[in-house]
């Protein structure tokens, strides 16, 4: 029986609907049976995949970077036909113009640890060493927030993920978390390089043999079933194997969130 375990962002009642579909498609094509269950954090997902609780385990990219080197193989996810992204930074139209504006400026971060809303922009400016300038920090818990705090003249700039450095990927990142209105209001400062997407992780708790034949004949294998049900419950277009120390990078923002 393999033990899949998901994060809080999936939802328990998602976990349901999806956990038969994954269930049938494995017996297909590996006959194995599945439990599925959803960590009531990142911490407690991290720590439980360490401790060897669970065989398969859905990570954002921060759990990804904290568990990379313990796992048997990663598996990024693909979407909009990419495994990373980036982040843009962005402010009102017409009030700064260039990352060195942004000294003394307030930011309207996401989360400590939003990769997108936070640790890639803050990086940026830190490389420029506007970091230590910036006025007011505050976090404010999700993309939408973040943005409307720009909007409406509580913050000076935000941060949010994009696909990579097109004026169409921001316009769809805009339009998806605040609507036309984030589109025609905000312009974009700056865009980061890219960070490798969340990833579905084999752990140690798997035996060596069994490992390789999941990453085979499921996350490999185009037809197989149990792929296809994984992109349907992961909101994915497929999986690529990760390279070690692919993770590294971001492990460092982290040491200095």
């Amino acid at each position: 029986m393999l033990r899949l375990l998901l994060p809080p962002s999936v939802g328990a009642a998602r976990a349901r609907a999806r956990a038969e579909l994954l269930d049938q498609s494995l017996r297909a094509d590996l006959g194995e049976t599945l439990t599925i269950e959803v960590a009531d954090g990142y911490a407690e997902l991290a720590e439980r995949a360490e401790r060897g609780e669970a065989d398969v385990v859905w990570m954002p990219p921060t759990v990804c970077a904290r568990l990379e080197p313990s796992l048997a193989s990663a598996f990024k996810c693909v979407r909009q036909g990419s495994t990373s992204y980036r982040s843009a930074i962005v402010a009102k139209r017409g009030t700064h113009a260039t990352l060195d504006e942004l000294r003394d400026a307030r930011p309207a971060w996401v989360d400590r640890l939003s990769v997108g809303g936070h640790l890639l922009a803050r990086a940026a400016l830190a490389a420029r060493g506007l970091a230590d300038t910036l006025r007011e920090p505050r976090f404010f818990g999700s993309y939408p927030a973040a943005l409307e705090a720009v909007l409406d003249h509580e913050a000076d700039f935000a941060a949010v993920a994009v696909r990579d450095d097109s004026a169409a990927a921001l316009r769809e990142a805009l339009a998806a978390y605040v609507g036309k209105v984030a589109v025609d209001a905000l312009a974009c400062l700056f865009v980061t390089g890219d960070t490798p997407n969340d990833a579905v992780g084999v752990t140690r708790a798997v035996e060596p043999r069994a490992a390789d034949r999941l990453a085979r004949r499921v996350f490999e294998n185009e037809r197989a079933r149990a792929r296809a049900a994984f992109c349907l419950a992961l909101d994915a277009e497929g999986f690529v194997r990760a390279v070690p120390g692919e993770y590294a990078e971001l492990r460092r923002l982290l040491t200095h969130a």
